[in-house]
């Protein structure tokens, strides 16, 4: 016979037993499910959010070095516009009779009749 303290329990087969049995399983399951795809959900939104991050200062960084060179650019733009005014003078005074007599005298020691020139020594050219 059996001990005195251990008793055997048998357990009831009812249909509410059954179905209560089936219900939490189902409900484990659906739990189970549940985390599952939130964990897949966090996972691809973490993925995303790194490549949008990653885009994002990626872009920033090509923005960046795009508007130092618009600057560069610029400043050469407005040098080159500076350049051309002086060269159009220039050529405007190049058309002058009187500024190419006064080139030819100071540069090539030319002179009209009745001058003498007198040249100073360059010290600049040691």
């Amino acid at each position: 016979m059996e001990s005195a303290g251990a008793e055997r329990v048998t357990r009831l087969q009812t249909n509410y037993l059954q179905s209560h049995e089936m219900n939490e399983k189902r409900k484990k399951k659906r739990r189970q499910g549940l985390i599952r795809r939130l964990v897949a959900f966090l996972v691809v939104f973490a993925i995303a959010c790194t490549f949008m991050i990653s885009s994002l200062l990626s872009q920033s960084h090509h923005l960046s070095q795009a508007l130092e060179t618009k600057a560069g650019l610029q400043k050469q733009l407005t040098q080159s516009k500076q350049q051309a005014g002086e060269l159009k003078k220039r050529i405007q005074l190049l058309h002058n009779k009187k500024y190419i007599g006064e080139i030819a005298r100071r540069d090539y020691l030319l002179s009209n009749k009745g001058e003498i020139i007198f040249s100073k020594p360059d010290h600049n050219k040691d």
